[in-house]
């Protein structure tokens, strides 16, 4: 996670919103194959716990790495 993703992650977790946007289902998205080293794959929204799946992944490794310097 670069600083630029870690900055964003940080923001949408600090977010109180019950659902998310087209942009952040994007950026999940995004996030996931980069932090997870996967293919870009951006499942179908009614599919909402896929996206939890993924959202918790993301909170776990953002909260077992330091905040990136550059």
């Amino acid at each position: 996670m670069n600083l630029e993703q870690y900055n964003n992650w940080q923001k949408f977790r600090e977010s109180t919103s019950t659902s998310i946007s087209p942009k952040e289902v994007k950026m999940i998205a995004e996030y996931y194959a980069d932090v997870f080293n996967r293919k870009y794959w951006k499942p179908c929204t009614c599919n909402k716990k896929k996206y939890q799946q993924w959202i918790k992944e993301l909170n776990d490794h953002f909260l077992s790495i330091e905040k990136p310097t550059e």
